[in-house]
């Protein structure tokens, strides 16, 4: 019998004990039966409700966009012709992010939203990236202004795609690869946004390498404890937690079985090496052997505010237009907060030097990796933080 089989009857053995006990009630307050609902989870609606919000409409698409640990690191100021995006300070993933490179990265996601949501609200938008490097302040200015003017709506399916997309965890489907025209297309998706370059990697050998440089970096965050503790802040296991914040990782979005998501949620909060340990197997187990393709998504300058911005419009424009055609996709970034943390220690670039052999031309560095597929289970929705909380005065 299989070590996952054997774990699973145990689950299945102490949920049961559990609730013979009494633990009904606890599976209630663990929010066992409520994945998906409540308050944490009502933006991925209220964005359909308030299309004819004008450029608030913007924000509401802007607030479901991709982010690391689900930090969601964004703040707006809205006015009728003028829409700012700050970055916010206090939702650094410290360790993880020293540079603040993969927040740039999440507000060119969120970006990328409003620039489609514009285009369905019958906006045109002029674009303004702030300049600069990436060195682990945060800007007072905004980091990105869209200026609007009336246009006549144009719908996409990407628009369309906006509160579809989710990251799926799970293991995708072996036996069904990505067509040469699957790929293509996904080629053809960020061409036109300047400074930026797609990598993926189909061949067997390719994938294996690429893979073993996922599970070595994860081993090397699991080994730093200043990196552990960094991650550990946006774990949000009680469901109470995940109601009040409306941010970080949840269990129900962690890729594993539904029972096993259970019993997750109903036992007490684990220890973080023990959640580390739990996600390093998700990675050998699952994710990295059932992978039909990585990606990379590089630039010129890996700290060039503006290329970092870009590079986060093209990983969302990436996974709304896989949820848009059933595809599923997931960021496997350990090995570039990895070069992040051996840049701010000062040691040897050992895991930059070995990606650049990914690549085919060390001039482009890589700043995000993904894994795709099609999916064998369907993607849970993460919570989000409502358009009021993030809000800036006039």
């Amino acid at each position: 019998m299989s070590t996952r089989r054997r774990s699973v009857l145990k689950a299945a053995g102490s949920l049961t004990i559990l609730a013979a006990a009494g633990g009904v009630w606890r599976c209630v307050d663990a929010g066992v039966f409520g994945a998906g609902s409540g308050p944490a989870f009502a933006p991925w609606d209220d964005w359909r409700a308030g299309m004819n919000d004008g450029p608030l409409a913007l924000v509401r698409a802007a607030i479901l966009a991709a982010s690391p640990q689900n930090s969601q690191p964004w703040r707006f100021r809205v006015s009728p012709t003028r829409i700012e995006l700050h970055a916010d300070p206090l939702r650094s993933l410290g360790a993880s992010d020293p540079f603040l490179r993969e927040m740039h990265l999440a507000l060119g996601c969120a970006l990328e939203n409003m620039l489609l949501a514009a285009r369905a609200q019958g906006f045109a938008a002029e674009v303004e990236l702030a300049a600069g490097r990436i060195d682990g302040s945060v800007p007072p200015a905004p980091v990105v202004v869209l200026s609007l003017r009336r246009a006549e709506p144009v719908y996409t399916p990407l628009a369309t795609a906006i509160p579809l997309r989710h990251t799926n965890r799970g293991p995708y489907d072996m036996g069904r690869s990505l067509s040469p025209e699957t790929l293509s297309a996904i080629d053809a998706l960020v061409p036109d946004i300047d400074g930026v370059r797609l990598v993926l990697f189909t061949d067997t050998e390719q994938r294996a390498a690429f893979g073993a440089e996922v599970l070595g970096a994860a081993e090397a965050i699991l080994g730093d404890a200043v990196m552990l503790a960094a991650q550990d802040v946006w774990f949000r296991g009680e469901w109470s937690a995940v109601q009040a914040e409306r941010d970080g990782l949840i269990p129900d979005a962690a890729g594993i079985p539904g029972l096993e998501t259970a019993i997750l949620k109903f036992l007490p909060r684990a220890e973080s090496g023990v959640r580390g340990d739990r996600w390093l197997r998700q990675l050998r187990e699952v994710q990295v052997p059932a992978t039909p393709a990585f990606g990379l998504i590089a630039v010129r300058d890996l700290y060039d505010r503006a290329q970092a911005l870009r590079a986060g419009r093209a990983w969302q424009r990436l996974h709304l237009w896989a949820a848009s055609r059933g595809l599923a996709l997931q960021p496997v970034n350990a090995p570039l907060e990895r070069v992040d943390r051996e840049r701010q220690l000062g040691v040897e670039p050992v895991t930059s030097r070995r990606l650049a052999g990914f690549t085919g031309d060390p001039a482009w560095q890589p700043t995000f990796a993904f894994r795709a597929g099609y999916p064998l289970q369907p993607a849970a929705a993460s919570p989000r933080r409502p358009v009021e909380w993030v809000l800036l005065g006039a």
